[in-house]
């Protein structure tokens, strides 16, 4: 298998005050934990970021990491050029202290020669418990700076996606910008504004179930259906890139600096200050890892039809709707379901024909012995 364009992923902080409904994390945030960078920390995070097959930085949080933007500083400052970073946030803070920010992040990014999308979340579970509405000044502040290193993107979880739509072209109508909506895909708009293409990105929401009003949402086959039809390849965890890149390994490091691949969450891989990590080490660990291989290599719904083994793992599969969370919620259900995941397939097809041969032998023994 080949490997690389990998996703790093930065959970920076554990801290959030916005309390979304839909959130996953809530049960963190009263641990409060935040990423500080050791030496030990710097160093390895250095020989990571700065590898020739990173495809991407990505730094988010269990919370908001905008109340961590000491540890985004610093691992911006330690690229060595040419990485493309991106920094996932609702943009709460008030307008002056944000386009501060957004000097800064560009001062560094210009100096070591990299890029930095700014992904403000923009659906219907951040937008009412925002004060300061990030969108539309973050767009006014990339037209006047004729920014070159920093973009702006959005992403909703909204299953309405009407709402983004027209919450956007109102907030920039506020401020006299005139802007149009084009509808790429299923999981992708853009907005346009002067002839700049700014991205939509739609997420599947994980367990839905929350939601009291009967609304039709997108499912977990129908999600990775409009994946694979946008990437033009089947889906397997891990970072999948469109066709014909490679796919590449999702690390992701925890605000207390342990490190697991993005949605396999069941294996401690190490921690960032106390081992001495690169990307060989975590490639190996993907090769001679039995389950972690399948996940990177066979596709996802067909993993989960070796799972479904009755009507509560479909539920379960059902309700997660979300492919990066599903292995979890199994770990809760029944850990031993993983092993189904690399059960020798050649085996499993010889005992569905012995079972086929002998029902069909069985079958006709009894109408001859009727006879």
């Amino acid at each position: 298998m080949k490997l690389e364009n990998h996703l790093i992923y930065f959970d920076i902080t554990q801290i959030c005050g916005i309390g979304c409904d839909f959130c996953m994390y809530s049960d963190k945030h009263t641990i409060k934990d935040h990423l500080t960078l050791t030496e030990k920390a710097k160093e390895n995070i250095s020989k990571i970021i700065n590898h020739k097959e990173i495809k991407r930085v990505s730094i988010s949080g269990e919370g908001e990491p905008l109340n961590n933007i000491k540890a985004f500083k610093e691992i911006l400052s330690l690229s060595h050029g040419s990485i493309s970073f991106e920094f996932i946030t609702s943009g709460y803070i008030n307008h002056e202290k944000l386009i501060k920010l957004y000097d800064e992040i560009n001062e560094i990014i210009i100096k070591n020669g990299d890029t930095c999308n700014i992904r403000l979340s923009t659906d219907s579970y951040h937008i009412p418990k925002i004060d300061n509405k990030p969108h539309a000044v973050s767009i006014k502040y990339f037209l006047d700076k004729k920014l070159t290193n920093m973009t702006f993107s959005f992403r909703s979880i909204d299953i309405d996606k009407e709402f983004t739509r027209k919450y956007l072209q109102n907030e920039l109508q506020k401020i006299d910008i005139e802007s149009k909506i084009i509808i790429n895909d299923d999981l992708e708009d853009s907005i346009i504004i002067d002839g700049k293409e700014f991205q939509i990105d739609y997420k599947n929401l994980v367990k839905p179930t929350f939601l009291t009003k009967n609304i039709n949402y997108m499912t977990l086959s129908e999600y990775i259906k409009a994946k694979e039809n946008k990437l033009k390849k089947v889906f397997t965890l891990g970072n999948i890139n469109p066709n014909p890149l490679a796919n590449g390994m999702g690390i992701t490091i925890k605000p207390n600096g342990d490190i697991y691949f993005y949605g396999i969450d069941f294996k401690l891989l190490g921690n960032i200050h106390n081992d001495t990590l690169d990307i060989d080490f975590f490639k190996n660990i993907v090769k001679n890892d039995k389950l972690i291989y399948a996940l990177y290599t066979i596709p996802f719904m067909q993993l989960m039809d070796k799972i479904s083994i009755n009507d509560d793992v479909l539920k379960l599969i059902r309700d997660t709707n979300n492919p990066y969370w599903i292995i979890k919620e199994i770990l809760s259900y029944d850990k031993l379901l993983l092993n189904k995941m690399i059960e020798n397939d050649w085996f499993a097809y010889t005992l569905k024909i012995f079972k086929t041969c002998y029902w069909n032998y069985w079958r006709y023994s009894s109408i001859s012995y009727k006879k």
